[in-house]
């Protein structure tokens, strides 16, 4: 679904390079607003993805604190052939940093904040799970689209003050062309979080336990006696309770050691209206009181499992993480879904039941020639991967 036009045979990747005294064949423009232009431009460029122009409006009309959002379009004869949405934010070195090195660099960020956050531009969105660049498949990817892309960004950058560009959550199978395309423009490359999904091709439960390990078999058939204690509401569009929706999703984000964008109850409202017939909240009651949620967006054989939340002194006592994990499961097969997208984080869990990782990438530089090799070094000691056991365990 993220740039599904930028496939091409790699060794004509020689014969793209063009001749600067020539006519540029393509333009570049940006705006901090889009329109319904870019609605339209959006779908014919990325059709059926369910990460693209509705979603970026939510997060926009959500007016999350401390994002600033825009979009590049670059032009061929006036026609837009490629959509990169962008966001500008004061980004925390240590975003992704786990366990004692977190206590090391809190303490540096402390006393030295201006070494720990830079002011970043970065292509994508805090709130995807992979950056959603809208591509015209009829034209290939090529240096001058790169050179456009890269002069606007430049320009946005000096504009806003901001000392980082990057390109967030770029896809393996998307970095292999844009890397080389972008190291020449001075940009590195490290590995980001993996996008965890499994694949739905079970006929029913029993198809899907017999799929994952015995060890978890047992363990979530035992978990899932406790299912008929809890009723299960679901909800296309705007759901009831939606701010107590909203606090059961701040105790997920205030207990998680991953903190980027705090989503407000405006984002999840806007959310449920811009996109009423492809985002399902599904709730979850403990007698009548309300313990947990999903916030799915759902289309096109796809489920991504965006956002949970849960009261943690119940939710624990019927082990909901895995009863509502189960219930996804049940939702895909009953729906005809054959991808269940879990997205990042959390991965020991995620593979146990079943999901298969894709790698992403960060592509980035620091505008200032001389700090950039400190900028590469830094962020190779603090990528995710380096933190997380379950990472570790599958290279």
């Amino acid at each position: 679904m993220t740039m599904a036009a930028l496939d091409y045979d790699q060794s004509d990747s020689n014969r793209l390079d063009f001749n600067l005294e020539q006519e540029p064949r393509y333009a570049a423009r940006h705006a901090f607003v889009a329109t319904e232009d870019d609605a339209a431009n959006w779908q014919r460029l990325l059709p059926n993805c369910l990460e693209a122009y509705h979603y970026h409006l939510a997060f926009d009309l959500g007016n999350v604190e401390g994002f600033k959002t825009g979009y590049i379009s670059i032009l061929k004869d006036a026609e837009v052939v490629c959509i990169a949405p962008f966001f500008i934010t004061d980004y925390a070195l240590d975003t992704t940093v786990q366990g004692a090195m977190k206590t090391f660099t809190r303490s540096i960020n402390k006393w030295l904040p201006r070494l720990m956050t830079l002011r970043l531009l970065c292509v994508g969105s805090p709130v995807t799970d992979s950056a959603q660049i809208a591509y015209d498949k009829n034209i290939l990817m090529d240096s001058e689209i790169i050179r456009q892309l890269s002069l606007t960004l430049d320009a946005v950058a000096e504009t806003e003050g901001a000392s980082v560009i990057a390109f967030k959550d770029i896809l393996e199978r998307d970095a292999t062309l844009l890397r080389p395309l972008l190291v020449a423009h001075g940009y590195s490359c490290v590995d980001n979080m993996p996008v965890a999904r499994n694949a739905i091709n079970f006929k029913d439960l029993d198809a899907y336990f017999a799929s994952i390990s015995a060890s978890t078999r047992k363990d979530l058939r035992r978990k899932l006696k406790k299912f008929d204690q809890i009723r299960i509401e679901e909800y296309d569009g705007m759901p009831p309770h939606l701010e107590k929706i909203y606090q059961l999703y701040l105790n997920c984000y205030e207990k998680s050691e991953l903190k980027f964008e705090k989503l407000t109850l405006a984002f999840f409202e806007s959310l449920a209206t811009v996109m009423a017939s492809q985002c399902r909240f599904v709730l979850y009651y403990l007698d009548e009181k309300l313990i947990g949620f999903n916030c799915l967006l759902i289309g096109n054989g796809v489920m991504l499992d965006k956002y949970i939340g849960m009261d943690y002194i119940y939710s624990t006592q019927v082990n909901l993480y895995s009863l509502a994990w189960l219930h996804k499961i049940k939702m895909c097969i009953r729906d005809g879904f054959h991808t269940m997208q879990s997205g990042q984080a959390a991965y020991d869990v995620k593979l146990s039941f079943g999901a298969s990782l894709e790698q992403t990438y960060i592509l980035f530089k620091h505008r200032n020639r001389f700090i950039n090799p400190l900028l590469k070094l830094a962020a190779r000691v603090l990528a995710y991967g380096n933190f997380d056991p379950a990472l570790k365990a599958t290279k």
